[in-house]
């Protein structure tokens, strides 16, 4: 069967510089409500599907065009609904709302005279009104301008939901507080990504979750925050492969060891190859050479064919399996320039599969 079409979302990573006597930037995580797909429970960035409204042509947002967004996005329109999507999925979710009154001031939705939040909010869950109405009606400018769009994710094959989903960076509003809505957000925390990423943090992450606070540590402040942002260029997308783990299935992202091994051992994304290395148990890694590994983790190899039989060789000294442009060795270092011409794959004395080209 045909994997889902992805749809379209966006996701936006709010920050704050963190309270003293606590140095470094803070971000806002919500936890999501149980159900029934893979994200319940976990702890995430608000964000959320791109809705019709979203898509329709909005007056209270100046800042930015639909023509600078989807520049940005690198499509040819369409653009700034996940600039809008983004912002409307916060307010619904976390109750922060990235807008300005006539003052060009951050509203505090606490003391803005007629802003009836809880009500906002409820409505625009229920689609009783859009978020540009509700901004018409209360004078205010959503400052689509200030969020950055900093990575681009899309959810592996395999999955029953699937989301095609932009990722933005955008400054907390100091004069609003985070609320989660009670419906599709439990509860929320801000914290540090090197706290978040800790192995004591106990609260489930998904994985562009965890690789967006990897690009997020180390930043001293919001300011050099907002500044890598603005200058950060070149986003791809980034599709995770599903896997097989002793623990079950995982979401495997380009940065893991495994990557490039699972996309060439399961093209088709059915979630058949593994991301752990086996001890005893035959892998067929191309067409004609088996991976066994050791219990000490090193490996050897058998090359050959059913009807041919097999022959064992070891990773010590270099073995190009032509037909399958792959290279037996002891790892990347051993290779000079012209022996990685010869191949396309480097099958070393340990670890997985390594990609030449």
């Amino acid at each position: 069967m045909a994997a889902p079409a992805p749809r379209d979302a966006a996701t936006v990573v709010i920050v704050r510089n963190a309270p003293p006597p606590r140095t470094g930037i803070e971000v806002l995580l919500l936890q999501r409500a149980e159900g029934a797909d893979h994200n319940s429970g976990a702890w995430v960035f608000p964000g959320g599907v791109v809705d019709r409204g979203d898509r329709s042509p909005s007056e209270v947002a100046p800042g930015l065009t639909d023509l600078q967004a989807s520049e940005r996005l690198g499509l040819e329109s369409g653009g700034l609904a996940f600039y809008l999507a983004a912002i409307r999925e916060c307010f619904e979710e976390a109750g922060i709302l990235l807008a300005v009154n006539a003052r060009g001031d951050y509203v505090s939705l606490e003391d803005e005279t007629g802003w009836p939040t809880a009500t906002m909010r409820r409505d625009l869950t229920q689609g009783v009104a859009t978020l540009s109405t509700l901004c018409t009606r209360y004078g205010l400018r959503l400052v689509a301008e200030r969020l950055h769009y900093i990575a681009h994710w899309l959810t592996p094959t395999g999955r029953a939901k699937r989301f095609d989903t932009r990722f933005f960076l955008a400054l907390s509003p100091g004069v609003q507080a985070a609320v989660p809505d009670r419906t599709e957000t439990l509860d929320h925390v801000w914290i540090a990504p090197e706290e978040a990423l800790s192995p004591s943090n106990l609260r489930r992450l998904m994985v562009p979750t965890r690789e967006t606070l990897l690009m997020l540590c180390g930043l001293p402040d919001c300011a050099a925050a907002i500044r890598w942002a603005e200058h950060l260029r070149g986003v791809t997308c980034i599709q995770p492969w599903l896997a097989l783990t002793s623990r079950g299935i995982e979401s495997v992202p380009p940065s893991h060891p495994a990557y490039d091994e699972v996309l060439k051992l399961d093209p088709a994304g059915q979630c058949a190859a593994w991301c752990e290395l086996r001890p005893g148990v035959p892998v067929q890694i191309s067409d004609h050479v088996m991976r066994i590994t050791g219990s000490d983790g090193s490996h050897t190899y058998r090359v050959g064919s059913p009807m041919q039989g097999w022959q064992d060789v070891s990773p010590s000294s270099l073995h190009l399996v032509e037909q399958d442009r792959l290279l037996i060795a002891p790892d990347m270092t051993s290779l000079a320039v012209n022996d990685r011409e010869k191949a396309d794959w480097l099958a070393a004395g340990r670890g997985f599969l390594q990609r030449l080209r």
